[in-house]
């Protein structure tokens, strides 16, 4: 036996040194540390059906770029995740995950079976360790020690058998019928760190990602119904075979065409993942996204991006990329939307952070039922989310394709360590989706769904409900003695909607989408900092608003900062410099502040590593100066009385300002005073004065004016979304009565509706 595994592994060998890595010279020489590891994959994979088993074997080459020797081989085994209710990715929800519970037969595992590294099979001695909470019940990392370690420099090849159950669609991925969707599907190295050792965290229920960049050889043999039916990572190698009951289908990622092509910045294309999915009911759509064809659409957006880089607009071009959505046949009308939001995604990203230099991209809509599998990312593969009536207005399915295919570059090129810091790809994609979002689509509109469809408009009081009492009221559902909880009658959509008369109580509401990221902050704003690992924030709330929405909140706030201009310098320094590699906070704080030309680490350290906030408070009002009684100075320094006032001398008003403030979080504020005449006054508080008193007021108290105060708006330029309460940061002389009658208006002819709903009911 281990004579014939030796003389694979040596055939393996001359198969994978065409996957000898490529010489690649740094557009940036940023730092003089190591290349990060590489790792490539041939991999052999057969799915059997009755069982929901895949049966695997992997040729892995493993190159060790740095100077440290390494004893030991760490391996994410992420289907132990839903091996039992007790792992640590479903022990704090007691088994409730995205998609609900998993059910007897429904759970996953994985097995490795034989490890062999130079003719030597070492499963024997493979341990299950807990290194981030000692759980004795989480199998996600295994350890295997090897008999000659890495050597600085060396690569060492080695063949990897497994069998694993694949779990049911409740998180990310898995089965619904005859839906797959395969990520983290099989045993995958963890990163060793330069000078730290392996990097291989448990799979928490919040983050996942961090594995090394490489090639991908992977051949899938599958139930025959399958064929034609599946997308994976990479590009199709080959025309699928049939094989009786079977058909083996092959993927190369990178693609052939793109091996050891560089872009750019002279570096070749890798990946640090391959996911794959197949579903018989998928209907295949293949379109092409063209720069040229994008860039004439956004002109003016490419002559920005150009003029702030410093750079040709030839320089900022990016290539075509073939874009292939696999969508469910009741949502096919969709499928051109799903493209346009993937070219959306494709073209801004590109022009902003760098060109994504694969040849291909796969969107995948996930089965009805199978939904937990949507809005999830890989590499040049992703999944998508939307419902069967959704509207373009209320940018879905646009929003969750942007979001995700933009992945591609936050995380998919720039490969963070998510498990640590989700935040520099969560939420940078988050702000950077917004951004497209608005260019592209513009404002979405709030709807209120009845019976599935989406009525454009919204409520702006909640009607009954929500208690006992009423519940009662509004005829839903009473507690009733020996009856307990009595269903009277419940709003069904039809109800709702006959109760509602949404036509003439709702009001129509457009959203710009850069607002929900200050929206999302405010949900949970000073609970954790942002730069935290993602499995110890307090919760699921905390974890959420941190690394996406708090982090997209920050980021725009640093653009109001150091200027649109030095924040798009400095954004693409930090992509082009870690392309293809593993940034941390620090690496990123330090690449945008060379490429800004800007020292701002104050600003990092209290809003990322901080739980600093504010809340700025304007007090506002006018004081009438009367003539002056009594005894003034003459030049000479004598007591005279006061001249009687000139009856053709206008008045003259003094205001009185001031601003405070509630919170550690210290930013330069500026305030603008407007007055009758037209003429504008701008004061700033500096941060070192706010250091020393938590107030200030902006007027002299010699100072005055002939001309009235008109307004006055703390921040007027917009540049901070920190703020915990906008409503008391502006002052208005004449106020707007007509927007408080048209709520009131609206208000009143829903709750007339509904009191009518129910009063027709009662007689």
């Amino acid at each position: 036996m281990l004579p014939r595994l030796a003389g694979l592994l040596r055939l393996a060998t001359c198969v994978l040194a065409v996957l000898a890595p490529v010489s690649v010279s740094r557009a940036l020489q940023q730092r003089s540390d190591e290349e990060p590891c590489r790792a490539d994959y041939q991999i052999q994979a057969r799915y059997e059906e009755a069982e929901r088993r895949i049966v695997g074997r992997a040729l892995v080459r493993y190159v060790n770029r740095t100077r440290d020797t390494i004893p030991d081989l760490q391996f994410h085994l992420y289907w132990n995740a839903f091996a039992s209710t007790r792992s640590t990715h479903l022990a704090p929800s007691g088994g409730t995950t995205r998609g609900g519970a998993l059910n007897d037969g429904e759970f996953g595992w994985t097995r490795v079976t034989s490890i062999v590294v130079a003719g030597d099979e070492l499963v024997g001695g493979l341990e299950h360790i807990a290194p981030d909470d000692g759980n004795p019940d989480d199998r996600t990392v295994a350890r295997v020690r090897l008999k000659q370690p890495i050597k600085p420099g060396a690569e060492q090849l080695f063949e990897l058998r497994w069998e694993s159950r694949m779990p049911r669609v409740r998180r990310r991925t898995g089965w619904k019928d005859d839906f797959l969707f395969a990520a983290h599907w099989f045993p995958k190295l963890g990163v060793w760190e330069a000078g730290n050792g392996w990097n291989c965290h448990q799979f928490h229920a919040s983050t996942e990602f961090y594995s090394n960049y490489g090639w991908y050889d992977v051949e899938l043999d599958l139930p025959r119904k399958y064929e034609g039916k599946v997308g994976a990572s990479g590009v199709q190698e080959g025309p699928a075979r049939v094989e009786g009951e079977r058909v083996l289908t092959r993927f190369l990622a990178p693609g052939a065409a793109d091996r050891g092509v560089p872009d750019r910045l002279g570096k070749a294309p890798l990946l640090h993942d391959f996911a794959w999915t197949a579903d018989p009911d998928f209907l295949v759509v293949k379109n092409t996204f063209h720069w040229d064809e994008w860039a004439a659409r956004f002109p003016e957006e490419v002559d920005r991006t150009a003029l702030a880089l410093g750079r040709a607009k030839d320089d900022v071009r990016a290539r075509d990329v073939d874009v292939t959505v696999l969508i469910q046949p009741e949502r096919i009308a969709q499928a051109g939307r799903h493209f346009d939001a993937t070219c959306t995604a494709l073209f801004f990203y590109g022009l902003w952070w760098g060109e994504y230099p694969y040849a291909h991209i796969t969107c995948v809509d996930p089965a009805w039922g199978g939904g937990a599998a949507g809005g999830m990312e890989y590499p040049t593969l992703f999944t998508a989310g939307t419902d069967l009536w959704a509207r373009q207005i209320q940018q879905t399915p646009e929003s969750v394709t942007v979001h995700e295919a933009g992945h591609q570059f936050w995380h998919g090129l720039v490969g963070n360590n998510e498990f640590e810091a989700a935040w520099l790809d969560e939420g940078f994609n988050t702000f950077t989706q917004n951004d497209a979002l608005w260019l592209r689509y513009g404002a979405s509109a709030r709807t209120t769904r009845y019976a599935g469809f989406h009525h454009d408009g919204v409520h702006l009081v909640r009607g009954p409900g929500g208690g006992r009492i009423a519940d009662a009221l509004a005829l839903e559902r009473a507690s009733l003695p020996w009856l307990g909880v009595v269903e009277l009658l419940p709003a069904t959509d039809i109800l709702r909607w006959w109760r509602d008369q949404p036509l003439l109580s709702s009001t129509i509401s457009r959203v710009d989408p850069r607002h929900s990221e200050r929206n999302g902050y405010l949900l949970d704003p000073d609970t954790d900092p942002i730069d935290r690992h993602g499995w110890l924030y307090a919760d699921s709330t905390s974890y959420r608003v941190n690394s996406y929405r708090r982090t997209a909140n920050a980021l725009r706030s640093l653009e109001g900062l150091v200027g649109s201009e030095r924040f798009l310098r400095g954004m693409r320094r930090h992509s082009e410099e870690w392309r293809l590699d593993h940034p941390y906070p620090d690496d990123f704080f330090r690449s945008f502040q060379q490429g800004a030309q800007v020292d701002v680490q104050w600003y990092f350290d209290q809003v990322f590593r901080s739980t600093a906030t504010v809340d700025w408070r304007l007090s506002v009002s006018e004081r009438k100066l009367e003539p002056v009684r009594g005894h003034v100075v003459d030049a000479e320094g004598r007591f005279v009385a006061a001249p009687a006032p000139d009856a053709a001398d206008k008045p003259r008003w003094r205001p009185e300002i001031l601003v405070r403030r509630k919170g550690d979080l210290l930013l330069p504020l500026e305030v603008e005073l407007r007055f009758e005449d037209g003429h504008v006054v701008r004061r700033a508080w500096t941060r070192e004065e706010q250091e020393r008193t938590t107030w200030w007021k902006p007027i002299k108290p010699d100072e005055s004016r002939e001309a009235r105060l008109a307004s006055v708006v703390l921040d007027p330029d917009r540049r901070w979304t920190f703020d915990m309460d906008l409503s008391d940061n502006q002052w208005h002389a004449k106020r707007d009565e007509t927007a408080p009658l048209r709520h009131a208006e609206r208000t009143f002819a829903h709750w007339t509706q509904i009191l009518h709903w129910i009063g027709g009911l009662g007689g």
